[in-house]
């Protein structure tokens, strides 16, 4: 099921920075509604000004428990909209909500190069092995690489979604 798909201007998200030492708050449902992504571009990658720009878009879909296995799993791939590159390097990492209202990384990234338009084998994957089955959000994170190209640092947040894993 493709949950995102990016149409506009990529806009980095920073990270938050640990609070200070306090209980440690545990994971929890993710509130309704979602980010999604935006539009990707890229330039030449060696140095010069760019002749011209070129537009990719990063896609994903929802995190979901595997179907071979009892853990989190979230793909990320991309698909060439003008590019003049055939393969990318593509990064997925999961994160799980927390009740405190933020989003930490969780399980293992997964990172592959892959040509242009996604599907298995074409594809990364971000998995992390759930201890328990509560109900708690995740989303994944995923960051699209041009090979051969600078391209803008945008990722793709997918929506939280709700699904009985917890690491």
């Amino acid at each position: 099921m493709l949950l995102a798909m990016s149409q506009t201007s990529a806009i980095a998200v920073p990270e938050r920075s640990a609070p200070p030492p306090a209980p440690a708050p545990v994971p929890a449902p993710a509130p309704a509604g979602g980010e999604a992504g935006s539009r990707n571009s890229a330039s030449p990658d060696n140095g010069r000004a760019p002749a011209a720009v070129c537009v990719f878009q990063t896609r994903g879909d929802y995190v979901h428990i595997s179907g071979s296995a009892f853990e989190a799993s979230g793909h990320g791939w991309w698909v060439n909209g003008n590019c003049n590159a055939t393969l990318a390097i593509v990064t997925v990492q999961l994160q799980q909500y927390y009740a405190d209202g933020s989003w930490r990384n969780a399980g293992t990234a997964g990172t592959a190069t892959v040509r242009s338009g996604g599907g298995a084998g074409n594809r990364a994957t971000g998995r992390g092995v759930c201890t328990s089955g509560s109900l708690t959000g995740w989303r994944s994170v995923i960051d699209v690489d041009l090979v051969g190209l600078a391209d803008d640092p945008g990722k793709l947040y997918t929506p939280g979604q709700n699904i009985y894993c917890r690491l």
